[in-house]
């Protein structure tokens, strides 16, 4: 039975609390929150971006659980540790960025009332792959194609952005970032002399997967700008300080990532994307 739960976020007022401050650096004091300011914005962008900040924080909430997942599927399969110990960091790198998003929607005004299935992030596997089969899954589906593309995107959001605090929030996401994809094709580095051309087909239908759920948030993105101005009538200047790129940006960065960044490297491994 699939339940579906508003998705909140809490924190205690306890040691706990401390301690949590203490390993990510004190959020509060590190990042100018001040600095950015809602009236400034009009009112129906401010609401997009209190919903986008929202939705970016519920997106890494689930990175969070199938980076958990991850963990666990490659210590059963007994990979290489230091290709486990990497693997290790990312569950809470993204429960730092959880919070970092969920902190720029607070400070816009508050998070948009979202629902989601709390069982609907994690991986469910054919009973019949082994421990490594379900590893290497997890890899291709989350590290090459999944964190491959939101590095690009992030990426691509903070070359857009002039403004102090969403270029510190987005400049800790895509450093934090950076290693997650690139985990993918180092795990392949070890494993793929060792794949079978079956497991290779699979594995090239897995990604074939994971890029066909990216795609329709790409058609989505048709919007244009002229002289400054978006056709929706928003300043560029508004919406890049907000967070954003220009849409058609997002459908160039998507496409040519996932033909250069995610196609071609895993070709390079033998594995080819239907």
């Amino acid at each position: 039975m699939t339940t579906e739960a508003l998705f909140e976020l809490d924190l205690t007022d306890g040691p706990a609390l401390t301690l949590h401050e203490r390993a990510s650096g004190h959020l509060a004091e590190r990042y100018p929150w001040d600095s950015l300011e809602p009236s400034r914005y009009p009112a129906a962008l401010l609401e997009r971006a209190r919903y986008s900040w929202t939705l970016r924080a519920l997106n890494e909430f689930g990175s969070a659980t199938v980076m958990g997942q991850l963990v666990q599927v490659m210590g059963e399969a007994r990979v290489p540790l230091d290709l486990w110990s990497l693997a290790a960091r990312f569950p809470a790198e993204e429960i730092h960025h959880v919070e970092l998003c969920a902190r720029m929607a607070m400070r816009l005004g508050g998070g948009t009332r979202l629902s989601y299935s709390p069982g609907a992030f994690a991986v469910a596997f054919d009973p019949s792959l082994t421990y490594l089969q379900r590893a290497s899954e997890l890899i291709v589906r989350v590290c090459c194609v999944g964190e491959t593309l939101s590095f690009a995107l992030l990426s691509g959001c903070l070359r857009a952005t002039s403004h102090p605090l969403t270029r510190a929030v987005l400049t800790t996401l895509v450093q934090e970032e950076a290693l997650h994809g690139r985990l993918g094709y180092l795990y392949l580095d070890w494993l793929a002399p060792d794949l079978d051309a079956a497991e290779k087909d699979r594995l090239g239908r897995v990604a074939r997967e994971a890029l066909d759920a990216q795609a329709p948030l790409w058609e989505k993105l048709r919007s244009s700008t002229k002289d400054g101005v978006t056709s929706e009538g928003f300043l560029l200047e508004h919406v890049t300080e907000l967070g954003w790129m220009e849409s058609r940006d997002y459908v160039t960065v998507s496409q040519e990532t996932a033909e250069t960044q995610v196609r071609a490297p895993l070709s390079r491994h033998g594995i080819r994307v239907p």
